[in-house]
């Protein structure tokens, strides 16, 4: 169940965090995987080592998502090495905003030519290979619980993370013909080294996990465990739809009336 043996699996922007999640699990299901970034990591032999030991096999691409030329060799340099491309996991992307009064026109490019135009010409890709070759292809975009919800502050970043789930569904409904699956992985509060920088205080960083329904932080494996649903054979009739992995924040109505609980209702 949910092996993704001889399947190869690129997954942008994976050296660290979420991507680097999906990588691991899509090796012990596995699949060949590609892990991509703009730089080669420090650690690049050790995640490797650590990504090859199931059966199978692991490369480094480097390749910034952005840049139309580079987007095309990272998909050649995978087949390449493996003789077939199977799965595509959009995870590049990445947080600008300072906050409303500091929004700027630079910033806005900045978000979205990473996390909505890179996704989407990378994917266009991987749809004209799939298509080619009459394969069964999946697609996973890394969307957020803020393609859902906003927060103050981070404006553009939402719009993105919104524009990513519209996305899917205009992608699926272009591929449902085509044995293609296109569908987004929504997490909420993850543990990632981004997360932490922006955090910066490790106290903090606990509140606020304790914050979550749950009561604490998504693991990166996690992501990867959900991504692994998506893009197996046994998840294959779900395009165009999306899994929300929030630890229960979405399921929450919160306002200060919250705080008041069931007794300042009077009910």
């Amino acid at each position: 169940m949910f092996s993704l043996k001889d399947k190869t699996a690129l997954v942008t922007g994976s050296t660290f965090g979420i991507g680097l999640g999906i990588l691991k699990v899509f090796a012990r299901a596995g699949a060949n995987v590609v892990m991509n970034g703009r730089r080669k990591p420090e650690d690049h032999d050790a995640l490797m080592a650590d990504l090859s030991s199931h059966g199978n096999k692991a490369i480094f691409v480097q390749g910034d998502v952005t840049k139309a030329g580079e987007r095309g060799r990272m998909l050649k340099e995978s087949l390449d090495a493996f003789g077939r491309f199977d799965i595509l996991v959009n995870n590049a992307g990445s947080f600008f905003d300072h906050g409303w009064s500091n929004l700027t026109e630079e910033i806005f490019d900045q978000t979205f030519n990473l996390n909505v135009k890179g996704m989407l010409f990378t994917s266009r890709l991987a749809i004209e290979h799939f298509r080619s070759t009459g394969q069964r292809g999946s697609i996973v975009m890394v969307g957020s619980v803020n393609s859902f919800a906003s927060e103050r502050g981070t404006t553009c970043y939402d719009m993105s993370k919104g524009a990513i789930l519209m996305m899917t569904r205009a992608l699926a409904v272009e591929t449902f013909k085509d044995n293609i699956n296109v569908n987004a992985l929504c997490p909420g509060l993850v543990d990632t080294p981004l997360v932490r920088r922006l955090i910066g205080d490790e106290a903090k960083f606990r509140t606020v996990g304790e914050g979550v329904p749950k009561g604490r932080w998504c693991t990166i494996e996690e992501c990867g465990y959900a991504a692994l649903y998506l893009v197996s054979d046994e998840g294959s009739y779900m395009t165009g739809q999306h899994i929300i992995l929030d630890g229960g924040i979405l399921a929450v109505q919160y306002t200060r009336i919250s705080d008041l609980g069931t007794e300042g209702l009077g009910t």
